[in-house]
């Protein structure tokens, strides 16, 4: 396993990379027994410490976990026991049988845009928008062709709580997302030709 530790504003002890990199090797013998990437940053934050620690498997899933104590090794420890958590959840997703069973019950929804495209014009568009959220965008990527119980499985692991993907059955974009009640949704809109 390749592992990168990097260190922003302290000098990180051989003591401390030999417990993260002993620490990401049992992890992922224990839970995924294939390689992968991982990299790991130590940074001073106001009078502690933040480790964030992300890592890659060969088949594209991404587990991050970050951690924050007023001593190194604390944050570190934090860090890793997230991503333990999250391989852990993954492992089991990935040996639950009846997770398709489950699937074929479930009713697909298809949401529609709540805001109509024959919305009242006054003609008037230098007029402010008020109560409008910005729109930032967050991160880029690149869009992943998975099934939809793919996608649900990473979407449980992902911190930002939604994933687009193409959808493999018939190329479409799609959106997994976790809703506020604890659930996921998904959105495969309908093709209008």
């Amino acid at each position: 396993m390749q592992i990168q530790i990097v260190s922003k504003g302290i000098d990180v002890s051989k003591a401390l990379e030999e417990r993260i990199s002993d620490r990401l090797e049992e992890m992922m013998d224990k839970y995924i027994h294939r390689e992968g990437d991982a990299q790991v940053s130590v940074t001073r934050e106001g009078t502690g410490f933040k480790t964030v620690v992300s890592v890659h498997l060969p088949s594209g899933s991404t587990f991050e976990g970050e951690g924050r104590a007023q001593e190194a090794y604390p944050a570190s420890d934090e860090a890793l026991e997230h991503v333990e958590k999250r391989l852990r959840r993954y492992k089991r997703r990935l040996k639950d049988h009846s997770q398709k069973a489950k699937a074929k019950e479930a009713a697909l929804f298809v949401l529609s845009n709540p805001v109509s495209d024959t919305a009242d014009d006054d003609g008037d568009d230098d007029a402010p928008i008020s109560d409008e959220p910005m729109v930032i965008a967050e991160k880029t990527g690149q869009i992943r062709t998975l099934t939809p119980g793919m996608a649900a499985l990473e979407v449980g692991l992902a911190d930002s709580g939604v994933v687009v993907f193409h959808n493999s059955r018939h190329g479409g974009l799609n959106v997994v997302y976790k809703r506020p009640d604890g659930h996921i949704g998904w959105i495969d809109p309908k093709d209008k030709s």
